[in-house]
């Protein structure tokens, strides 16, 4: 059996927070596992089967998790289950998993944490509520309804991260950092410890993320795109630069990214909520 997708679509009132909602089943014939890219978003996996294993790359031996918060990621992470696999993704922003977390962003980045340690009761119950709803737009709409109520006491993001991050994203990646500072009027200093606090992560080191993704993306739309001309697409200083990068973030090749963002395509999608 193939695995299939079900997408829902976040209340509008959650936008700048809450970037998509998925459901996921899968069954095959034994174990499997995968490889998540480098990514600036922060997922909420609400396991509704046997679990996960999870290994970030400082880790010797893969985590066994159930329901769990994923912080923001400099390196790959490898994903796996037994065989059987059912569950809810929710991906935040960065600003908006800050204000639905409550806590620096620092103390999940590169970590994957059991929800109810992150989120205490409100995660525990959460995860009851989705599993005890019958079918994807249910638990989507339910989705809807606590963290908007949950946002509606929440700390409003630190404006001079929320300006900042949206110019990297909008250069891809390429924004001068101490660009950004200055116009801010920050020191350095002053900037790096708002994002570790805010992302989790340097805003150099979320630079470099955006565009590796900004490079995935261009793969996954031209997969026959020759590298050198991604390269420049993307803001690299050359081909090279663009497979070192590749490597130190992903831990494969150029080549290899290609082919993940190729079989990554899914297999099914379901009507969205």
């Amino acid at each position: 059996m193939s695995a299939t997708f079900a997408a829902g679509t976040p209340h509008p009132s959650l936008r700048g927070v809450v970037l998509r909602y998925e459901g996921y089943e899968e069954q095959v014939a034994g174990p499997t596992t995968f490889r998540e890219l480098p990514c600036t978003f922060v997922p909420v996996i609400i396991d509704l089967d046997a679990g996960w294993s999870v290994a970030h790359r400082q880790h010797t031996t893969p985590l066994r998790l159930g329901s769990f918060v994923a912080g923001v990621t400099d390196g790959p992470v490898l994903v796996g289950h037994g065989g059987s696999a059912r569950c809810l993704q929710v991906d935040l922003t960065p600003l908006g998993a800050r204000q639905l977390v409550g806590l620096p962003m620092s103390e999940l980045a590169n970590q994957s944490v059991p929800i109810d340690a992150v989120l205490g009761r409100f995660g525990r119950d959460l995860v009851q509520r989705v599993g005890d709803a019958p079918d994807w737009p249910t638990r989507f709409t339910l989705i809807d309804k606590v963290f908007r109520a949950r946002l509606a006491e929440a700390a409003p993001a630190d404006p001079g991260v929320a300006w900042s991050l949206s110019q990297i994203v909008a250069t891809g990646g390429t924004a001068v950092i101490g660009d950004l500072a200055d116009e801010l009027g920050w020191s350095h200093r002053r900037l790096i410890a708002r994002y570790r606090d805010t992302v989790g992560l340097p805003p150099k080191l979320v630079a470099r993320i955006v565009r590796f993704e900004r490079l995935t993306a261009h793969l996954t739309a031209d997969p026959a795109i020759e590298l050198a001309a991604a390269a420049t697409a993307c803001g690299y200083f050359d081909q090279a630069h663009l497979a070192r990068e590749v490597r130190e973030l992903a831990d494969i090749t150029p080549t290899e990214l290609r082919a993940t963002t190729v079989n990554s395509v899914q297999d099914e999608v379901a009507p969205s909520a």
